[in-house]
């Protein structure tokens, strides 16, 4: 499941179990559809991610080239594994304005100093 909100100018995606494309593209639609302008990127918070499938990556990645947001992805995890399965994901999907944090002010700072 995906729940998701507008924090100033950063939209936050909490991801709880199993990652499914479908979900965050229904989700990130939502944001993109209704206030695209008011936001200036994604803190995608997966610490509550117990599931992440190559195939969904893809997919997922795929959707982010073809609606061409522009808008930089910062993903909080607490630990290295979870550095270490963005850095795969980068890899495996080509992927691009995306970056690993610990914790949400870092990455919200990170995400502002983006626009």
């Amino acid at each position: 499941m995906i729940k998701s909100r507008l924090e100033g100018q950063v939209v936050v995606l909490e991801i709880e179990g199993e990652f499914l494309a479908d979900e965050l593209q229904s989700e990130t639609s939502k944001w993109l559809e209704s206030c695209k302008d008011e936001y200036v990127g994604y803190v995608v918070d997966i610490n509550k991610m117990t599931k992440y499938l190559a195939i969904e990556q893809k997919k997922a990645e795929e959707y982010t080239k073809k609606t061409n947001s522009g808008k930089p992805r910062a993903v909080v995890g607490k630990n290295a594994a979870t550095a270490t399965l963005i850095n795969i994901y980068m890899r495996f999907t080509k992927a691009e304005g995306i970056k690993h944090f610990s914790n949400h002010e870092d990455a919200k700072t990170w995400l502002l100093s983006q626009a």
